[in-house]
């Protein structure tokens, strides 16, 4: 039996995701079967269990895919910002430069309902509570770096970072289902100032 290529297996990987990616954007991730998969990705069933036991690990390992790009554009770009001011205005700008297109709505809906599902479900909780963490970590650590330099106030980095990711997640639910584009945008614009203004200290803002 022929031996199969790395680059074989991740190209029928990747076929699978985008198939995957395609039927919950359509149908939802609960309404969403193997076979839906099967049939968009024109591989059999057995070649998707090949590569996954679950429906559930197909999501994941979508959403591990978003999470390492979002930290690799990131990290690329801020060895160029010397506070934690323009850190935080470099994640407010990136969110208001994306595209409010039919599939970036579908992704919203989709993280929404994988959210909701996986508290029903202490294996998948526990991997996104790890994966929130990981998300609020990295705001936190901006955070401090502010209160450290007297950009921003004294407060609880912790929380501020939660709140950071609940108006970022609650922006991008709305304007998936009521959003218009041009909205979408400016509504990113007044956030990004009402959350700098509201945790720099009076220093700063001199």
């Amino acid at each position: 039996m022929p031996k199969v290529s790395e680059q074989y297996k991740e190209e029928k990987k990747n076929l699978i995701l985008q198939g995957a990616l395609r039927c919950f954007g359509e149908k939802g991730y609960e309404a969403t079967t193997i076979d839906d998969i099967v049939r968009v990705s024109n591989l059999s069933k057995g070649a998707i269990y090949n590569y996954f036991n679950s429906k559930e690990e197909i999501y994941l390992q979508l959403l591990q895919g978003e999470t390492r790009d979002f930290f690799l554009e990131v990290q690329s770009e801020y060895h160029t910002l010397k506070t934690a001011t323009e850190k935080l205005r470099f994640l407010f700008q990136r969110f208001q430069k994306q595209q409010l297109t039919d599939e970036r709505r579908k992704s919203f809906r989709l993280y929404t309902e994988f959210w909701l599902y996986s508290a029903r479900q202490e294996d998948l909780k526990k991997l996104m509570e790890e994966r929130y963490q990981e998300f609020t970590g990295f705001i936190q650590e901006i955070i401090k770096e502010g209160q450290e330099s007297g950009e921003f106030k004294p407060m609880d980095a912790e929380f501020i970072a939660q709140i950071f990711w609940a108006i970022r997640d609650g922006n991008a639910l709305h304007s998936s289902l009521l959003g218009e584009e041009e909205k979408y945008k400016k509504t990113w614009e007044m956030i990004e100032e009402f959350f700098i203004s509201g945790i720099s200290s009076s220093t700063s803002r001199e």
